[in-house]
């Protein structure tokens, strides 16, 4: 039986975390979890990769969905929404534990400073609430008194470099505007960008790591960070796109309210959830200037063995598709 899943193996995080550890690990100790199994690359399947159906939207899917599985690596639920977000992880946990997965490794965000347990920013709430969850089912206090502890690694993912449009007013990468109009003057603390791929490459040997050294794993039961090398500040990720598509672009500040009014905000954020998240969305920029996104990590280089992806290179790449 698979020592390892993936759930769900889905999404930009989740197929580049379980491409990668498709290369560090015997095929037939991966266990690949999703709505979709059959969208599985078929040269995985054919190696011995097994697969399962379960839906974070369907409880009934995860009751046996993580039998015989001894770690979890669970992708967390794409929304920015924070109730359903949570409760969803909740079950799948829940679920977990009742199978006897002994470790979870929880793709969190990189929001709160230095893994702190504080957030400003909206989209951080349901990562907060799980990683707490964690921490109870580490502990044993929940009211699952007959189930052993399950240890857990709560990862905060670095904040994507294709991400970038979201802290800029969505600007189209292909024709930018020569100003963008979000909360913010622009100026530091900035983000530690990272490539979606370093990410998901550097939690795949993370992930590694634990499986051959369980007992003495560096991260066991810890929430860790893994951002980029570098802060770029808001202002300074707008003049690096305007100086690769030949334009002198600024921030210009507006108000809470002028931002959350924007049509391409409107037009962007209105797939993320339900409610108003474009209003949700805009704290993310109060956590910016508190810091929370400024805190460089020098564990992706590590895990990677070289230096990982700088911002312009991401960005150049996004430019020219």
């Amino acid at each position: 039986m698979a020592k390892v899943a993936v759930f769900p193996a889905s999404g930009k995080i989740g197929s580049s975390i379980y491409t990668h550890l498709f290369k560090l690990l015997p095929p037939k100790e991966l266990l690949l979890i999703s709505r979709y199994p059959e969208k599985t690359p078929s040269h995985m399947v054919q190696a011995g990769v097994a697969t399962r159906t379960a839906d974070y939207n369907d409880t009934d899917s995860l009751e046996h969905a993580f039998d015989g599985v001894a770690c979890l690596i669970l992708i967390s639920y794409p929304s920015i929404e924070s109730d359903h977000r949570f409760k969803v992880h909740k079950v799948a946990l829940d679920a977990a534990h009742r199978s006897g997965v002994s470790h979870v490794c929880y793709t969190s965000l990189a929001f709160g400073g230095d893994c702190t347990p504080d957030s400003v920013a909206h989209v951080m709430q349901a990562h907060l609430k799980t990683e707490s969850y964690l921490k109870s089912l580490e502990s044993g206090s929940t009211e699952r008194s007959d189930k052993t502890p399950i240890t857990f690694t709560a990862i905060r993912e670095g904040i994507y470099s294709e991400s970038f449009p979201m802290y800029t007013g969505f600007p189209n990468p292909h024709d930018p505007p020569d100003e963008v109009r979000i909360p913010h003057d622009g100026s530091g603390p900035g983000i530690a960008f990272a490539k979606i791929d370093d990410l998901g490459e550097a939690t795949a040997k993370l992930v590694k790591e634990y499986l051959d050294s369980p007992t003495n794993f560096k991260y066991k039961n810890q929430v860790m960070l893994l951002s980029g090398p570098r802060v770029w500040s808001l202002a300074e990720t707008v003049k690096l796109l305007g100086k690769l598509k030949g334009k002198d672009m600024k921030v210009k500040q507006v108000t809470e309210e002028e931002y959350v009014a924007e049509p391409r905000v409107q037009d962007m954020l209105g797939s993320h959830g339900p409610g108003e998240v474009p209003k949700q969305w805009a704290t993310s920029f109060d956590a910016v200037k508190k810091g929370e996104c400024a805190v460089a990590s020098i564990e992706l280089g590590r895990l990677l063995g070289r230096e990982p992806e700088g911002l312009g290179e991401t960005m150049e790449k996004m430019v020219d598709r």
